[in-house]
């Protein structure tokens, strides 16, 4: 049985490859609960023997504690399990492999240029060209992560929770402020940065797909950007050339 992690700073997701090559999602968890349960995880530890795993991680501690519990059952992936990617425009050595997997399904599911915004914990831009350059790309904090840092990092800014509806630019309070200024701040450089990435491939007519647990709000208020396929990052790591070894 072959397994696949997407190993994040806030989940963890854990699924089996369908018959068709799909992935199929057993359990979500929560990274820091693992960390904390030294690697254990419920669903692999129940899983039968000989069963096999490909992990994109971008948490190298907890991809440790995984690989002590776990052992050779599995495999991290990096960027030479993607052959099928030109990776000469970009430097490798610290490139996010959640990143890598992302352009590998997107290159090939779309047939075509396409970016992909993973909307998480931080938001994530992957420009891949139709031959399957990895252009390159850009990071940014996810909108939680602004409200963590302002409540953080300042005397009197409240924490405040993730809201769907798009504020009014003008807060009466602040907390209206907080939200026009995270929320559409986060709106404008998506929607600028997506414009920018299309001027330099080169390609106007590029995909633009969101992703990620908070690609709802950016779809609904970034002109052209539109959902992409479900588990993204767990498709790219069944697009790896492990996948078939």
């Amino acid at each position: 049985m072959q397994i696949l992690l997407n190993i994040g700073n806030t989940h963890t997701q854990i699924a089996k490859t369908t018959a068709n090559g799909q992935p199929e999602l057993l359990a979500q968890v929560e990274s820091p609960a693992v960390i904390a349960a030294q690697g254990a995880v419920a669903v692999l530890d129940a899983l039968p023997a000989g069963w096999r795993g490909l992990a994109v991680s971008v948490v190298p501690a907890l991809t440790g504690l995984l690989h002590n519990r776990y052992g050779d059952a599995l495999r991290v992936l990096a960027p030479a399990d993607f052959p099928q990617l030109d990776f000469q425009r970009v430097d490798t050595s610290t490139l996010g492999m959640d990143r890598i997997a992302n352009a590998a399904a997107a290159h090939a599911l779309a047939g075509r240029a396409v970016v992909v915004v993973d909307c998480g914990t931080a938001i994530t831009l992957e420009a891949v060209d139709a031959a399957g350059c990895f252009l390159g790309g850009a990071i940014l904090p996810g909108r939680m992560l602004a409200r963590r840092s302002l409540a953080a990092y300042t005397a009197q800014l409240p924490m405040l929770p993730l809201q769907q509806q798009r504020p009014a630019a003008l807060g009466r309070c602040t907390r209206e402020a907080m939200e026009a200024g995270m929320d559409l701040g986060a709106v404008g450089a998506v929607q600028y940065l997506l414009e920018q990435c299309r001027l330099e491939m080169g390609a106007a007519d590029a995909l633009c797909w969101a992703v990620g647990g908070d690609a709802a709000f950016f779809c609904d208020n970034v002109p052209g950007l539109i959902p992409g396929p479900q588990y993204l990052t767990l498709r790219g790591a069944a697009c790896s050339q492990a996948s078939a070894d």
